[in-house]
Formats: structure tokens, C-alpha cells, sequence
């Protein structure tokens, strides 16, 4: 992950695409929207209540059949199991911070602003949801592991950081569908959201095979990727619009020029013309 974002740090001071002094941007951008996303329960209405007391309970229910749904994923355990679970993880880790990367890079180049936007959500969401929310979350749980062979109910909450207490939730969910739900959010077509939620869901299957987690676990991680990829996205797209209106002379008569920054992008195009 330190690698990845290093890249995209110094892609983003590189670039000319991006409005000057890129990366205190993009810093002012982070903290603005971590802010809001740590305040956000404050302003959660009835159904946003709701939608998360449903996600807890489906993490609860599934905690009570863990034991039997690890154990379950651990007899079907193959060597085919072994080798997708060593191809599809990394996507759930560096593999998916590098893809951000790749769009924001893709996106800028072809002066493509929804891959761009695309890229960048993702790379926030990951940081933000897989970077500070699940490791907060797992020193607070100190869940052991599968492979500790401790129980599927051991926890020790605060554990030293050599315990190797990190099962819940899963970082690699987390971050998984943190990146696929913030590019699924800027794709209307059925193809791209159905391969990075695809991804997402082999990341978090292979999680249980390799051992390193429970189901609950996993399904807790993909809510929170979830839940923080949406918050980063409806965020964006939802910011404040700044106009300029810029009167022009055309050919035949005169005009005006709108322009507007909808996800830090200007555009300009013509608003009306007048005279012949």
C-alpha cells in the first residue's frame, strides 16, 4: 500500500491535468471528507438507522454460524481454492490501491473525467475505509484469527500489537469493496460494477479459505468498504457547483461562456447566443 501511494502522490505532482499545488489539494480534500465521513452518524435519518441496523444484524447471524460455515469452506478447500485465492487476494491490497492509481493516471491522460473521478474516489475510499476505519476496529475487537485455533468467539480487546488479533474485520474486504463500490458508482452499464464487485467477492471468499479469517468477518468488512465507497462518492458528486459566466462575441452577435467545477473538473461550454 506504501508503495502505491507513494505512485499516486507523485503522479499527482507531476501532473498538469490537476489544478496547481495538486497534492495540498488533495489533502484539504481527504481531511474535508474524512471529517464529514467521522460525523456523518450525527446526521443519519430513519432509513440510513435502518440500513444499519440491518447490515449489524447480518454480521451478528452470521458470527452464530461461523464455526459451521468456516469449517464447511475448510473441507471444499482444493488445490484450485489454493491457487485462485493466491491469484484474487492481492486485489483486495496493493492490487486494488495500484488500479486506483491506473485510473487516475488512465483518466488524466485521455482527459476521461469520470475514470479519473473514478480512480480517485476509489483511492480515497481504500485509504479512508481499509487505512484508519478497520485497523481501528480490529485493535478495539482483538479477534484471533482462524489460524490461531483459538475458537471462532476468542477476543481480546486492546491486544499487543504482536498478538496477531486482526480477524475482524477483514482489511482485505474492507478494502476490496471500498475500491469496487467507488468505481461501480460511476458506471451506469452492468459491466463494470459486475466485474469489481466480482473481484471483490472472490477477494473476500479466498479470505476463508486461506485461513486468515471468519465469514462474519469478511461480510463486516465488505459493509464498511461499502458503506464508506458510497459516502465518498455521493459526497463528490454531490458537492457544491461554482459557476462563471463569461460574456463572449461569436460570429453572429453575442454569447456567454458557463463554466463549473462539478468533482474539481472545469468544463466550459456555450450557454446562449443572441443577435442574428
Amino acid at each position: 500500500m506504501k508503495r502505491a501511494a507513494t505512485i499516486v502522490i507523485l503522479f499527482l505532482a507531476a501532473s498538469d491535468c490537476l489544478a496547481a499545488n495538486p497534492i495540498t489539494r488533495e489533502v484539504k480534500r481527504y481531511l474535508s471528507d474524512g471529517k464529514d465521513l467521522a460525523a456523518a452518524p450525527l446526521h443519519w435519518k430513519r432509513e440510513q438507522w435502518i440500513r444499519f441496523g440491518e447490515g449489524t444484524a447480518a454480521v451478528a447471524a452470521l458470527y452464530a454460524a461461523d464455526r459451521q460455515l468456516y469449517d464447511a469452506v475448510q473441507r471444499n478447500r482444493s488445490s484450485f481454492s489454493d491457487d485462485f485465492a493466491k491469484t484474487i487476494t492481492p486485489f483486495g491490497a496493493h492490487r486494488a490501491i495500484e488500479m486506483s492509481v491506473l485510473l487516475i493516471a488512465g483518466g488524466a491522460l485521455s482527459r476521461d473525467t469520470r475514470m479519473r473521478a473514478a480512480g480517485r474516489d476509489s483511492l480515497e475510499a481504500q485509504l479512508w475505509a481499509a487505512g484508519v476505519v478497520t485497523p481501528i476496529l480490529k485493535r478495539g475487537f482483538g479477534r484471533a484469527r482462524p489460524s490461531q485455533n483459538q475458537g471462532a468467539h476468542s477476543f481480546d480487546p486492546l491486544p499487543s500489537s504482536s498478538s496477531g488479533r486482526e480477524s475482524f474485520p477483514s482489511g482485505h474486504a474492507t478494502n476490496a469493496f471500498a475500491f469496487a463500490t467507488a468505481v461501480a458508482s460511476h458506471y451506469d452499464n452492468w459491466v463494470v460494477p459486475t466485474i469489481v464487485y466480482t473481484m471483490a467477492t472472490g477477494v473476500s471468499i479466498s479470505r476463508v479459505n486461506d485461513r486468515a479469517h471468519f465469514p462474519s468477518d469478511v461480510l463486516a468488512g465488505a459493509l464498511i468498504g461499502r458503506a464508506v465507497g458510497k459516502g465518498i462518492a455521493a459526497r463528490h458528486r454531490n458537492g457544491k457547483v461554482a459557476w462563471t459566466v463569461t460574456p463572449i462575441v461569436l460570429p453572429h452577435g453575442l454569447g456567454a461562456l458557463v463554466s463549473w467545477n462539478p468533482r474539481s473538473e472545469e468544463r466550459v461550454y456555450p450557454l446562449f447566443i443572441s443577435g442574428r
